[in-house]
């Protein structure tokens, strides 16, 4: 019996204590790895928001004559006058892109699709749609609300926003909301 080899209860036991300490320590270093990735990668979407923001902004701006905020001067197609739903600010923003998505010829907004603000909505939409999934929230009546888990939302400010009629063009800020984060 004494020429048996092998270990003994006691040095499994130790080994397995030590490897608990090690992954006490490093399981937890892990787990923060990959938040900050996670993070690194929801700000890398907002970079994208932004450069697709200020493409349609400056072209829009440019070609079309948009002004940064909203307007409740002007008048849709169907007649309506509603702020929330002119300038660039508003329609830059995942709110009226998401309700615009689904805009057809034949739907009541018929003619709606020859408005700028919802041609730069759609413009926008063309730049982020494969790559991010849009929240329908009304992130600009609430933006207490957030997305739903792997939908993303945002809020463009172009200029001075509000319902301002100047024509910059710029976008000054972009506030974007992913799976907890902003």
């Amino acid at each position: 019996m004494k020429n048996q080899k092998g270990f003994t209860l006691v040095e499994i036991i130790v080994v397995l204590m030590i490897l608990g300490i090690l992954a006490a320590f490093t399981v937890p270093t892990m787990l923060g790895f990959v938040a900050d990735a996670k993070g690194k990668a929801y700000i890398a979407e907002a970079r994208e928001v932004y450069v697709a923001a200020q493409a349609v902004a400056t072209e829009f701006n440019a070609v079309d004559g948009m002004t940064d905020g909203g307007s409740d001067s002007g008048k849709s197609s169907t007649g309506t006058s509603n702020q929330d739903w002119f300038g660039l600010s508003t329609s830059l923003s995942s709110t009226k892109i998401a309700r615009r998505m689904t805009y057809t010829e034949k739907n009541p907004y018929e003619g709606a699709m020859d408005e700028d603000r919802v041609r730069a909505s759609y413009r926008m939409l063309a730049y982020l749609d494969e790559d991010i999934k849009i929240s329908d929230i009304d992130l600009i009546a609430d933006q207490s609300k957030r997305p739903d888990q792997g939908e993303a939302a945002w809020v463009i400010t172009v200029g001075a926003g509000g319902t301002s009629l100047d024509g910059t063009g710029k976008v000054t800020s972009v506030t974007y909301y992913k799976d907890g984060y902003q």
